[in-house]
């Protein structure tokens, strides 16, 4: 769409803006990587100081979802977007704030990984550290296809996405299924129990938001809106 110019506007300073939209909301995604990344180096190295550098980066995050909103803003004011320009203002206006949730959710494991230690024992043999750490490989593969869907406007692979089909979503579901059942069903300290538990839950709701990305992608294409559906 803007990426290439296929159907470029007679107001090129349009173009331009959208260019710039799109260029900003990458580079906030790649904040949120790195942060991803961080947090898979802490969990490999038991580092807390890595962990606390995920917390610190939150705040940088956060300040993109602001500038990025305040052009949309200025955007929508200066040019007044109607039709299927509109529609791909919205569409990433709603991507930035699931990106910013995403953000907030590897903050909110990196906490947990300062406060209270994960179990030492876990699943299969497999510790914690280990299992989330490998989780977390999944969900950086998952934003980098959705990061690329929607620089590319591939709603085709946007729609594969949504229907949980990639093979790192399928594994992702259901090991955080199955890790949720085994803390239930094994016995050990309450509070590293639900320190884990905690954790497996942001991880869940990490990949909703990346899959969130996706059907706002398809909105974005296509004027398809696939949410709740």
């Amino acid at each position: 769409m803007y990426g290439t110019l296929s159907n470029g506007h007679i107001l090129s300073g349009f173009d331009k803006d959208m260019r710039k939209l799109r260029k900003r909301v990458l580079k906030m995604g790649g904040m949120v990587r790195d942060q991803m990344e961080r947090l898979q180096l802490a969990l490999g190295h038991d580092s807390t100081e890595q962990a606390r550098q995920v917390i610190e980066g939150d705040r940088p995050i956060d300040s993109q979802e602001v500038k990025v909103d305040s052009f949309i803003v200025s955007l929508l004011a200066r040019r007044a977007p109607v039709g299927r320009d509109l529609r791909y203002v919205v569409a990433t206006s709603r991507i930035v704030t699931e990106l910013e949730r995403l953000g907030d959710e590897m903050t909110q494991i990196a906490r947990v990984l300062c406060q209270e230690p994960l179990p030492e024992a876990g699943c299969d043999g497999h510790s914690p550290r280990a299992e989330v750490q490998r989780l977390m490989g999944h969900l950086i593969v998952l934003l980098d296809t959705a990061l690329r869907v929607y620089e590319e406007d591939d709603a085709r692979q946007a729609e594969v996405m949504v229907a949980d089909e990639l093979p790192e979503q399928i594994d992702l579901r259901d090991r955080l299924k199955y890790l949720v059942e085994c803390v239930f069903d094994n016995r050990q300290d309450v509070a590293e129990a639900v320190n884990f538990m905690l954790v497996l839950r942001s991880l869940d709701r990490g990949k909703r938001h990346i899959d969130n990305i996706a059907e706002h992608v398809i909105y974005l294409v296509t004027g398809e809106d696939v949410r709740h559906q």
